[in-house]
């Protein structure tokens, strides 16, 4: 395993081993992406769906956007595999299912810049690194989310490795590349600039002087870049980023979703790993030793983050799964140590990273099936594989939402039909629901509004609710025969939900 050049010869693609483990990483993403699980409804409201909207016309606008509090370039993104996915197959999730593949091939950087990461302290560091991230369970998770957190990952994990490169292999194309993925990094989640900047330090060696205009021109490009995603969808370019942060810092608006105080990530980390924390915090030490500046910029993500009052653990992913970087180096490391030590009592070279393979593997289960994790594997699938039921539904010429318990409750990139939708709300729900209900011949409603609704709908399905207690079956799917007659009028749902302050 030791080998303290600071680049080894040999290129990253002729290692075979690495190829494999990218195939497993690949395996494992498309797996995930092939469930209809969401983490959390930003990844919908606030990039799905206004993606889709780019490429059908017709989405549902949260609050953020009217408010103009969230950027366009991660849509802008999406919408390749989405208007590829409409135009082959307009009628089925397809388009989801190739976003989220794009999503996947994405983050393979992130095994690939772990290896490289790892590369300068021996191949069986690099390849350790690699595995672990193609198999811990908080990487692949996010690494198929349409999310700031997500995309985050896959370009700051890169930059990350190409600062190493840069500082000790000055060349002109790396710094340009790393100065594009830290901007971007930057438009994509702009809360990581103190972990960016440590980042970009990271990159100016000895010969910064080199290296600083290529960064600077770089980060420039990407600064553009992100400014052309709001500009060509007619907004001003990175206004949003102000508006964010005077609403949610300077007026305290995100105190509005919940606070938490300043170690609450700290705890829910702990939680979140499970007793594998008792194997984690100290490799993550021995890790430290020899990558201190990655535990650095893992600590930059997590200090700005504390001292803001809402927490969620999505907005430190970056420097959570960067300290399981530094745990796997650090697992390397005592292997090597141990080999050294007791020459004799240690199997060979491959037998070890099998067997420290297999480890990681274990523990990656171990924490996908903790208390805190385990719920993730779910997260949102009956509300939104409900709206694709719904739109699957024979003949559908109309939607019907009742009392949905949060709004919003539509996403059309999910129904996926081009028909009216309606909103009935309130307690005047049931009589709008029996006046309108030509408009629409399907309907989303909790089961015990089964009476409210009008006689000629019947239940279809209550998906994946069979074992919740029938008051919380919140999300089923009732139809009725025959087709629609005129439009939602005030019903439509976008001006229904605003109308309602949603």
């Amino acid at each position: 395993m030791r080998n303290r050049a600071p680049y080894p010869g040999g290129r990253l693609r002729d290692d075979r081993a690495l190829w494999a483990i990218l195939a497993i990483a690949l395996a494992f993403r498309l797996g995930l992406g092939s469930q209809m699980t969401v983490l959390h409804a930003d990844e919908v409201w606030q990039y799905l769906e206004p993606a889709y909207g780019l490429v059908t016309g017709s989405w549902v606008r949260a609050w953020e956007f009217h408010a103009g509090l969230r950027g366009w370039f991660v849509p802008v993104l999406l919408v390749p595999p989405l208007a590829l996915g409409h135009a082959l197959s307009p009628d089925t999730q397809l388009h989801i299912y190739l976003m989220r593949a794009m999503l996947a091939v994405i983050s393979l950087g992130i095994p690939i810049a772990w290896y490289d990461l790892a590369r300068p302290l021996g191949r069986g560091h690099a390849l350790i690194a690699a595995w672990v991230a193609a198999i811990w369970c908080e990487v692949f998770y996010f690494g198929v989310r349409p999310s700031a957190e997500g995309l985050g990952m896959a370009l700051l994990f890169p930059a990350m490795a190409l600062a190493q490169r840069v500082r000790y292999q000055p060349q002109r194309r790396n710094a340009l590349a790393l100065g594009l993925l830290l901007a971007l990094g930057f438009v994509v989640r702009f809360h990581y600039l103190p972990a960016i900047a440590l980042i970009a330090v990271w990159s100016l060696g000895r010969n910064w002087r080199a290296v600083l205009p290529m960064l600077t021109l770089g980060f420039a490009a990407g600064i553009v870049l992100g400014g052309l995603c709001d500009l060509v969808t007619g907004h001003v370019p990175l206004l949003w980023i102000w508006r964010s942060i005077a609403f949610n810092v300077v007026a305290g608006g995100a105190a509005m979703f919940g606070t938490q105080p300043p170690w609450w990530f700290a705890q829910f980390q702990i939680e979140t790993w499970y007793w594998t924390a008792l194997a984690i915090v100290p490799l993550v030490a021995i890790g430290a030793w020899r990558r201190p500046m990655l535990l650095a910029i893992a600590v930059a993500i997590y200090i700005p983050h504390s001292l803001i009052a809402h927490k969620e653990y999505r907005f430190v992913i970056l420097g959570a799964t960067t300290l399981v970087l530094l745990a796997a180096i650090g697992s390397a490391e005592l292997c090597d140590w141990l080999r050294r030590r007791f020459p004799c009592a240690m199997p060979g070279e491959r037998s070890t990273l099998i067997v420290l393979g297999i480890a990681w593997l274990g523990l990656s289960l171990a924490v996908s099936l903790a208390p805190t994790f385990i719920m993730y594997w779910r997260q949102g699938d009956k509300a939104f594989s409900t709206l694709a039921i719904a739109g699957e539904q024979p003949g559908v010429c109309g939607l019907g939402l009742y009392n949905q318990p949060n709004h919003p409750a539509l996403a059309i990139s999910l129904f996926n039909r081009p028909v009216p939708a309606l909103l009935f709300d309130g307690p005047e729900a049931p009589a709008q629901a029996h006046a309108m209900v030509s408009r629409y011949n399907v309907m989303i409603a909790a089961q015990l509004d089964r009476p409210a609704l009008p006689a000629t709908f019947h239940l279809v399905e209550c998906w994946h609710q069979g074992d919740l207690p029938i008051d919380e079956r919140r999300q089923c799917v009732f139809v009725r025969s025959g087709g629609c007659q005129g439009d939602a009028g005030d019903f439509t749902y976008q001006p229904a939900m605003e109308r309602r302050g949603k």
